[in-house]
């Protein structure tokens, strides 16, 4: 964020200066814990909870407050009518007075891991701002646009959505040069009914690119080359297209699997051919690096700085995170996929753990969470689909046991099925059961929590270190 006054602050969010306008600011914070000196804190009022009721805490460290009741207090004060609006107001303001490349990214499934891509790739060559985590939405998304750092070239930035009409708020305000779309599927159907219109809300980054923008595309996803098909007659703007299975303008080829150990592919771009190799697994990490190859080389990446970037690529925290574990005297790998799921990446994370080398393999699934009415089925399809080279398969969550269930009718042993309603009692559970040479998937919708199983297993780690 760029340092400003608090009477220019209240100019750029349309509010009322009551006190402190010479005071500076550099940070813009909305959480009381984490205030800075150098923060605004901003009162937000959500459905739980109300800033306000944390701005004494706040204020004793930062230099004021933006407030829709004022305080009593020494601390410079913007009184505003409604503060998540001025703090996406703000957002607006510093994305029309400062010069940098903004990059939206959009999916069902693979946001943040594409974006990260995207940030170590361009990284390497321009000075480069990520949103945090998964701060994607109407607050989310305005606050990390504040942040943004004065020297900040590129900016990249998750677009989410539960709704229809959330990714037109928050792209209206934000106005992306380029939007990369990752994939398109039955995420969050509770919310929509059917795919389709999941894919009508997800159209809504390209029809608010800013002129002249460019969409990135995967051309093996049916619903986002439906959506994108006009794009350069409707807008004028540029179309990139990425995949492994159709034509593309950046396509993978003589695709080598190896596991855990990630993928080597041939990528047949710009009239050449490069060897490179991803250290994520997975093919759904391949369809990411090439819309990050494709995003980063529309900014004009050098081919040198991109394979640089490649070599860099990290899995982000509780996605994909390869965990070796010595407990009890058994060594055993967990593959830490717990920070979220659906029933497409759970297909595509289990094709995985498949072709993995393992003396045993053990999926450890949790609850697929806002899949509306056909949750129970789509969790049902989920445990007939599972490969039978999977030796034993762990529920976690009431919807898991229609997995299990399906699992059961697919041909899995009874014995091989096993159902847990916490995330506490699936982690002591494993603590147990883990042998040598296992291999274990962890992945689950957030709200199950199946982070706390991870950390079970690393506390005995460490305690068996």
């Amino acid at each position: 964020m760029p340092t400003l006054t608090f009477s220019q602050l209240a100019q750029m969010v349309g509010g009322t200066l009551v006190q402190g306008g010479d005071v500076e600011t550099s940070s813009v914070v909305i959480d009381s814990r984490e205030v800075k000196p150098d923060s605004v804190f901003f009162a937000i009022r959500g459905e739980r909870l109300d800033g306000h009721d944390f701005l004494p805490q706040a204020l004793q460290t930062a230099r004021g407050a933006v407030v829709s009741r004022v305080p009593e207090t020494d601390k410079a004060i913007v009184q505003v009518k409604d503060t998540t609006v001025a703090l996406q107001q703000l957002a607006k303001s510093i994305r029309e007075r400062y010069d940098f490349l903004l990059i939206g990214v959009t999916g069902s499934a693979g946001k943040t891991t594409t974006k990260e891509m995207i940030a170590t790739l361009i990284g390497t060559e321009r000075r480069t701002f990520k949103s945090w985590g998964n701060f994607n939405n109407q607050i989310g998304a305005p606050l990390c646009l504040d942040n943004v750092p004065d020297e900040a070239e590129v900016v990249v930035s998750e677009m989410g959505m539960n709704h229809a009409g959330e990714i037109a708020e928050i792209a209206g305000l934000m106005r992306p040069n380029i939007g990369v779309y990752t994939n398109i599927a039955p995420v969050h159907i509770e919310f929509f009914g059917t795919i389709e219109k999941i894919a009508a809300a997800k159209r809504e980054l390209l029809e608010n690119l800013a002129p002249n923008g460019t969409v990135i595309v995967n051309n093996d996803n049916e619903h986002v080359v439906r959506i994108s098909s006009d794009y350069s007659r409707v807008y004028g703007g540029r179309k990139v297209t990425y995949g492994v299975e159709h034509d593309a303008d950046y396509r993978a080829t003589h695709i080598r699997e190896r596991g855990l150990l990630g993928t080597r592919f041939t990528l047949v771009a710009e009239e050449t051919r490069r060897e490179l190799e991803l250290v994520l697994p997975g093919r759904h990490n391949l369809d990411n690096l090439l819309a990050a190859i494709a995003t980063a080389r529309a900014v004009g990446i050098s081919w040198d700085g991109i394979e640089r970037g490649v070599r860099e690529v990290k899995p982000a925290y509780h996605r994909g995170v390869i965990i070796s574990l010595h407990i009890n005297d058994q060594s055993a790998t967990i593959y830490d996929d717990s920070y979220n799921s659906n029933p497409y990446a759970l297909k595509r994370t289990l094709e995985l753990m498949a072709q993995a080398e393992a003396k045993r393999r053990i999926a450890v699934i949790g609850d697929m969470l806002e899949l509306g009415e056909q949750e129970l089925q789509f969790h049902r399809d989920a445990g007939r689909a599972i490969p039978k080279s999977i030796d034993v398969v762990v529920g976690v969550g009431k919807r898991t046991r229609v997995l299990l269930e399906g699992a059961s009718e697919a041909g899995f042993m009874e014995a091989a099925l096993h159902h847990f309603d916490s995330a506490v009692e699936v982690g002591e559970f494993l603590v147990n059961e883990i042998r040598e040479g296992d291999l274990v998937l962890i992945k689950g919708s957030r709200g199950v929590g199946l982070d706390k199983t991870v950390a079970i297993l690393e506390t005995a780690n460490r305690e068996g270190a």
